[in-house]
Order: structure tokens, then sequence, then C-alpha cells
């Protein structure tokens, strides 16, 4: 996927997410299930959050939203709690 299209990311929400800024473009529930997270992961997020994409919640995250702060926090952990738990 091209860089340019979809979300600009500010600097800051560049920061937030670092290696995922490649999943920018996709939904916050659906980027934590590709990584392995479960529902009850999902379910954590706010419910007005979990239909944004990751570079908005990164933005929002960067600006000091801690909501989406957390969000961002739940989606790179999803990866180690599938590794560990087994995606249930």
């Amino acid at each position: 996927m091209d860089e340019q299209e979809g979300i600009k990311l500010t600097p800051g929400g560049m920061k937030k997410l670092g290696n995922l800024v490649n999943i920018k473009d996709d939904i916050i529930a659906d980027a934590i299930r590709e990584r392995g997270g479960g529902q009850g992961q999902v379910n954590q997020l706010r419910s007005d959050y979990q239909n944004i994409r990751v570079g908005e919640l990164a933005h929002l995250a960067a600006i000091g939203d801690p909501d989406a702060e957390n969000a961002i926090k739940i989606l790179k952990q999803a990866r180690k709690k599938r590794d560990k738990y087994g995606n249930q």
C-alpha cells in the first residue's frame, strides 16, 4: 500500500504508531483481530472508537486523548496476547 494514500498522519501520530503505520487506514477493531486479538480486546475500546481508523486514533493519541492512547496500546499488544494465549 502506498504510504501517501488514505489518512495523512501527523508526526505525533506516526510516532504513536511506530512500525504499524502500514495499517493506518484500517478500522481499529479489524486491525486488532488481524493481529490476533480477540473480541474481548475490541470490547475494551470505547464503543465510539471501535469503528475509527487506526490513523485517526493515532492523531487523537498524539494530542493527548487517553482513550485513544489506550486503543493504540491494545492494538500493539494484540500480537503478544495471541502468542501467549492463542486467539480465543
